[in-house]
């Protein structure tokens, strides 16, 4: 089972060093700031460490990025990403089960998905810290009370510093597998075993708690978004996106259909142990809004760890060795098909990134980049660009105020000369201003950027700026173009 798993791994880590970036849509802006981290700062960024719950590239990736480059360093962490997640739940999966199975490997389906694709790299390393934290949970169960409060404590922080919704999805995994033994002694009458068990399931919480109250305010800005049934039922199908909508909802029916023919049949055999957290997550998804405050796209990460549970959790019986051997060589069919479009995907997607690279490596050193996209270019694509102009930060050393710098998410800052810039060029207030706008919005939009030195236009379909005198062509392709700014004569001088 462990070289079954290792093979998997390394295959499906074959198009993260296919391509010169992987397409997913946060990752250069994540990759920017690691660069900052790695430096101690720039001219125009300075590192601020703090208790912050979303910290897992911020750390390993800089320290990786010490030995190695850069670029590999992220692409090993994403490695590291698939390997947690696939040994997590192989070992929950052994712990409720009793033994090694090749059955959680098909938690692979589910390594390229949509929360992958818009780069939330840190919640998916907490997730399979989770994983590997609820088995271990479930291990050390009738071992030494001072083992287990360590090793808890340690998980709990592991998730907490990895990402807030890790630790909230360990915690439901967690008071999901103590409803059965609670229960049980409940109905006994044992109230000090309920007492001790409630006491040993809070303690790994505390310093997570006590950092949340004393240390880490989050942005109170934004609203509650709630996305309403149908986008709850399309982000279902999130846990299997790879590009080709036909392979996904063949995927997605031939799972319903391998679960729920088992389930009917009773050899699906859920652990009494898991289901409660199955439960609880499933419940938790549908209540949950999709943007709270600065945090979005709450609820569908929550999706990948209710299928990985799912699948930790089971213990099959199949009717007799052909049919076991017939579904694994189907599932292997289609794990492989499902690689191979991402492959291709990505490797088309790579063509179009080394050309826009190459633009961004032409900019002068120290380059201060505005950045302009409209709103209905956040959305996932083969080749997504809108964070792609963050890179000139670490290969040009330039300042981009589009660099993700949030106090309560993101332990760098822009150094204070900087601010004002930044606030001056939002970017789909430039996109308005010069791509829409009349001529005295254009002409506020161009003094707004009497700060900079370039801008950036980008947008996930062709488009053609309008004529300005006061922006230079650089590079041009249908989706992403560079203009160096013109100061002095009839254009506003730079500040």
């Amino acid at each position: 089972m462990l070289l079954a798993g290792v093979v998997l791994l390394a295959f499906y880590s074959v198009p993260l060093f296919s391509t010169v970036l992987p397409p997913l849509f946060d990752y250069p802006n994540h990759l920017a700031r690691f660069a900052v981290l790695a430096a101690g700062g720039s001219e125009f960024y300075e590192v601020r460490w703090a208790p912050l719950p979303n910290l897992a590239g911020d750390i390993i990736v800089p320290l990786l990025a010490r030995a190695m480059p850069l670029e590999i360093a992220g692409k090993l962490f994403l490695v590291m990403i698939f390997a947690l997640i696939l040994g997590g739940t192989a070992s929950l999966n052994r712990v409720v089960g009793g033994a090694w199975r090749l059955w959680p490997l098909l938690a692979a389906a589910f390594l390229y998905n949509l929360t992958l694709l818009w780069g939330s790299v840190n919640f998916l390393f907490g997730l399979g810290v989770a994983l590997c934290g609820a088995a271990l949970w479930l291990a050390l169960e009738n071992r030494r009370i001072w083992l287990r409060i360590s090793a808890s404590v340690l998980v709990a922080l592991l998730c907490f510093f990895s990402h807030i919704a890790a630790l909230g999805l360990y915690g439901l995994i967690v008071f999901g597998m103590e409803a059965q033994p609670t229960l049980a002694e409940w109905r006994r009458g044992r109230w000090t075993v309920l007492v001790l068990r409630a006491a040993l399931f809070s303690a790994q919480f505390l310093i997570p708690a006590a950092i949340v109250a004393f240390w880490w305010h989050p942005s109170g800005e934004g609203q509650i978004v709630y996305p309403g049934s149908g986008p709850k039922m399309y982000l279902l199908f999130g846990v299997l996106y790879n590009y080709s909508p036909v392979l996904v909802f063949a995927c997605y029916g031939l799972l319903l259909a391998l679960l729920g023919g088992l389930a009917w049949r009773r050899r699906l055999n859920i652990s009494p142990r898991l289901a409660p957290g199955i439960l609880l997550i499933l419940l938790a998804y549908l209540l949950l809004p999709t943007e709270i405050a600065s945090a979005k796209g709450i609820d569908h990460r929550l999706v990948v760890g209710f299928f990985l549970l799912v699948v930790a959790a089971a213990v099959p019986h199949f009717p007799n060795r052909k049919t076991a051997i017939a579904i694994g060589s189907v599932t292997c069919v289609l794990l492989f098909a499902r690689l191979a479009v991402v492959e291709a995907a990505w490797l088309e997607g790579d063509r179009t990134y080394r050309a826009d690279l190459s633009a961004i490596d032409a900019l002068p050193a120290g380059t201060k980049l505005a950045v302009a996209y409209p709103k209905s270019a956040l959305q996932v694509l083969v080749h997504p660009e809108v964070h792609l102009p963050t890179l000139a930060v670490t290969r040009r050393q330039a300042f981009v105020p589009t660099l993700f710098a949030f106090p309560d998410q993101q332990p760098i800052a822009l150094k204070p000369p900087y601010e004002k810039l930044a606030a001056a060029a939002d970017p789909y207030e430039l996109w308005a201003g010069l791509m829409m706008g009349d001529d005295p919005a254009r002409r506020r939009t161009i003094e707004a950027l009497a700060g900079y030195d370039a801008i950036v236009f980008v947008n996930h379909e062709p488009f053609q700026l309008p004529r300005e005198d006061c922006l230079r062509p650089l590079f041009h392709r249908p989706t992403f173009q560079i203009y160096t700014l013109v100061h002095g004569g009839d254009c506003p001088e730079q500040r």
